[in-house]
């Protein structure tokens, strides 16, 4: 859309809205003015204007605003219309275009990951998954991602025992070797499958968060072991980390780590770090 089709004195408000966070709960007229770098008279103006459609309320004592009960009740309708599918397709969607990988989301149920969502990858090499389709947990990016966000308690509920049966050659033999790579993925908030669930297939993958913070799926990007080598691999992670903040906060949550507010902020950055996949 070219910004001559854009209304300027909106574009203001929705700044001036966008200043108020978890850490900025109230604030005054001169911190808004600085904020949006905007004249005061401006932000007086544009605050005033807020207040009187219910989106802002000023406080009568200290002359500060908080965010009013209009867009409170319109960011909860929000949230009561908005559901996981609704919230991550755009997401994957994008993820699959630029890359041209398959991009998948999954539940963690009873100790399994169950794939609910899907795009195919473009390329002759497939991967013989289908929405609906279940995977063993800690052989999977999506599933190990999803086990890093229970305690040890609810994780040798799952696994009992402390040898894993393999699914190939690369899948990670005990549930001692499991917890490091689950503390390491705490760290990065990005987790792999290096071949470990299906041979010659890369998985990276990290999770989506719902308004309380409460991890309540993953997102991965699939594709073949001869198309990641290490660079692409740490593009790739950024990108999944990047959709999964995305999804994360359309389905309300506010990440103050590596906060994603746009789609064509994916798109941006891919642009400017893109490399040859091999395709």
């Amino acid at each position: 859309m070219k910004d001559n089709n854009l209304n300027k004195s909106l574009l203001k408000a929705m700044a001036v809205l966008k200043c108020f966070t978890l850490d900025d709960l109230e604030l005054g007229p001169s911190e808004i003015a600085h904020k949006v770098e905007i004249p005061l008279t401006t932000a007086h103006r544009i605050l005033a204007t807020l207040t009187k459609g219910g989106l802002l309320e000023q406080d009568a004592k200290s002359g500060k605003y908080r965010i009013g009960p209009t867009l409170y009740a319109l960011g909860s309708l929000y949230l009561s219309t908005t559901d996981i599918f609704q919230a991550a397709e755009p997401v994957i969607k994008a993820l699959n275009d630029l890359t041209g990988e398959a991009v998948c989301t999954a539940i963690l149920y009873q100790g399994k990951v169950v794939m609910t969502m899907k795009e195919e990858s473009r390329y002759a090499f497939r991967i013989a998954n289908h929405v609906g389709s279940i995977l063993v947990a800690y052989a999977s990016a999506m599933g190990k991602a999803l086990l890093s966000e229970l305690s040890e308690e609810e994780l040798d509920r799952i696994l009992p025992e402390e040898k894993l049966p393999p699914r190939t050659k690369n899948t990670v033999p005990t549930k001692t070797e499991l917890k490091r790579e689950l503390e390491e993925i705490r760290k990065t908030g990005v987790s792999y499958d290096l071949e470990g669930n299906y041979e010659g297939v890369v998985g990276i993958a990290s999770v989506i968060r719902d308004a309380s913070g409460k991890a309540v799926a993953a997102v991965t990007i699939g594709l073949p072991a001869f198309r990641a080598d290490e660079a692409t691999r740490e593009r790739i992670a950024t990108l999944v980390k990047m959709g999964a903040s995305l999804i994360s906060y359309r389905l309300g949550y506010q990440d103050t780590v590596n906060p994603v507010r746009d789609i064509e902020e994916i798109r941006s950055w891919w642009e400017q770090n893109q490399v040859a996949l091999g395709h």
